[in-house]
């Protein structure tokens, strides 16, 4: 450098420095001598003890974060959150989010979970619009329009068409199968048992009773298509029977008492949702007195009436909650809670209830250990999904007069605001607008960036490096590591000149999160604060103004510069030392 500058640049002297000290010479040529200087520069971050004027080189520590990777890291984060992002984001742009965006936490904890506050995310959330060309839509004269409705209305008439043949293949298909099945069962007299569980096999049926279910079943679908054909409405279904409930075990089969067991089951479950379509009839007879009386309750309390509805939505989502936990803890068969329901059921299938304790040569129910004993479990567990949605009409139904008559009631408050597509994480992506799954992002959505909690992840990598990986102290274990190195009298002169500067002192908060940090590294005291953390006036420019203001010093300059008779004397690497220097 020397060379360059006097050979080619014809300097007559010229010095050399460190940066973040000329920094701390322009902000107090007095205060100069003892400190400590936090460089958080372009590419690392310098912790630089001085004392009586002197910088100690051998105590410098060095942190591998500065303002380059910082950006590259804010970019790195931006790409991982929005793979799909229709432009290619920049360094230039990542920097420019580190420049404005970023703010450093006091209480990086605590400021990451007020986040998922809606009302302070709203706040802290920063949308970062980029361009984009809106597509332009061609207006359609009236001949246009009316032509596109014909086709329109053409392509409905051809799709209705394709859909009623469909319809009548597969209503011919059913009559020939029902047709197939029929002959089948027609053979049963002609044929040896053998020869008849051979032919049932070899049609995909496990026994005659498949057969027979496999006949019922296709019949009433042929009805049930013929009926919809002629647009007849279809007979109330005739009620099931449970021939083998009254017959007494001693006169049935080991095969059919098991078999009496899902009919008892079934015929409980038959009995309930009888009950209650006879108790839904009732309710809906006094429905309309109910909204009359609610209405008029309503008007006459307001403030009690708004009460007592909060109070029945509470109850009503406390026990749709409670019901989803244990459907998930029942939806596993081997699940303790799975197990106690099915001895459960077992239990009341069973004509006596079981003794206490099981006597030699007595029988051991094995109700449950059948994957078909579960199937009878789980077409009485779809019975609850009939009572799932009538919870959640109610729900709706409350929340709806709730949010039309309380107005501190609103959309993100209601039980349907915390599922997925209103999440932390999808308004960590997307924002708190309204959002239509069916319908997607916007255009302009498209090209947003939401920056919210990159805001403090990225400047915090200062104060804890192992956010990115680094195997590194912090910023503040590290100025406690570097004080370590002096007596208590060099200490405390160094902690009262506590100089931040450099590109990434000016992200704010910075100040505030150090002066409050290196509280808890250094002895109390009550009397007065022993310590003083400040920032550079100008962070970026003080280290040319401490140049400028040592350049200027005349008498200062002959004696720490080179001359370019002591560079053609001692060569290019001649330089002298001094106290900003290394």
């Amino acid at each position: 450098m020397s060379e360059l500058l006097f050979e080619a640049y014809k300097v007559p002297s010229v010095t050399y420095g460190i940066d973040s000290l000329f920094s701390l010479y322009a902000n107090g040529p007095d205060r100069s001598r003892d400190g400590i200087v936090v460089s958080a520069g372009h590419q690392f971050t310098h912790v630089i003890p001085v004392s009586d004027g002197k910088v100690h080189l051998e105590h410098v520590k060095r942190i591998s974060y500065g303002g380059e990777p910082a950006s590259e890291y804010m970019l790195k984060l931006m790409q991982m959150k929005y793979p799909t992002f229709p432009m290619k984001m920049s360094t230039t742009q990542s920097e420019t989010l580190l420049i404005n965006h970023t703010y450093v936490a006091h209480d990086y904890l605590g400021e990451l979970a007020s986040y998922e506050d809606p009302e302070l995310f709203k706040t802290k959330d920063r949308v970062i619009q980029f361009p984009f060309t809106a597509p332009v839509v061609e207006e359609k004269s009236e001949e246009e329009q009316a032509r596109l409705a014909a086709k329109r209305k053409e392509q409905g008439r051809r799709l209705q068409e394709q859909a009623a043949k469909a319809r009548l293949e597969k209503l011919i298909r059913r009559e020939q199968e029902l047709e197939q099945y029929t002959a089948l069962r027609n053979l049963r007299p002609t044929l040896k048992k053998a020869e008849w569980i051979e032919r049932l096999k070899s049609m995909g049926f496990k026994d005659e009773n498949d057969l027979d279910s496999a006949i019922k079943t296709t019949d009433a679908a042929i009805k049930r298509a013929r009926n919809k054909e002629l647009g007849i409405e279809e007979e109330e279904k005739e009620p099931p029977t449970f021939p083998l409930v009254d017959i007494p075990d001693e006169e049935l089969s080991e095969a059919d008492r098991k078999e009496k067991k899902k009919q008892r089951l079934l015929k409980a479950s038959y009995d309930a949702r009888m009950r209650a379509k006879a108790a839904k009839a009732e309710e809906a007879a006094h429905q309309e007195d109910l909204a009359r009386l609610n209405t008029e309750r309503r008007e006459k309390d307001p403030q009690k009436w708004l009460a007592e509805l909060h109070a029945k939505r509470k109850e009503l989502v406390d026990k749709i909650k409670a019901k989803k936990q244990l459907r998930e803890q029942l939806s596993d068969r081997r699940s303790h809670a799975s197990q106690l329901r099915m001895k459960s059921i077992a239990a009341l299938a069973s004509d006596s209830p079981p003794p206490k304790k099981r006597r030699k040569g007595q029988d051991e129910d094995t109700f449950g250990q059948d994957d078909e004993d579960w199937m009878v479990y789980r077409e009485i567990s779809r019975d609850d999904d009939s009572e799932d949605e009538e919870e959640a009409t109610l729900l709706n139904d409350f929340e709806q007069q709730l949010l039309k008559f309380d107005p501190d009631f609103l959309e993100e408050h209601t039980m349907n605001a915390y599922t997925p597509k209103n999440s932390f994480l999808h308004y960590y992506t997307n924002g708190l607008g309204p959002f239509d799954p069916a319908v997607g992002l916007s255009l302009e959505q498209t090209y947003q960036l939401h920056v919210n909690v990159e805001r403090i992840r990225v400047p915090e990598v200062l104060f804890q490096p192992g956010i990115i990986g680094l195997d590194q102290t912090g910023l503040v274990e590290t100025m406690q590591d570097v004080l370590k190195r002096f007596d208590a009298q060099a200490r405390q002169r160094l902690v009262q000149n506590i100089l931040v500067t450099g590109g990434m002192a000016q992200i704010p908060g910075l100040i505030d999160r150090l002066d409050h940090s290196i509280r808890a590294i250094l002895p109390f005291s009550s009397d007065k604060k022993l310590y003083q953390v400040r920032a550079a006036q100008h962070c970026l420019l003080d280290a040319w103004r401490g140049a400028a203001m040592v350049a200027r010093d005349s008498e200062r300059m002959q004696k720490i510069s080179v001359t370019r008779q002591e560079y053609e004397e001692y060569g290019g690497a001649y330089i002298k030392e001094h106290g900003l220097g290394n």
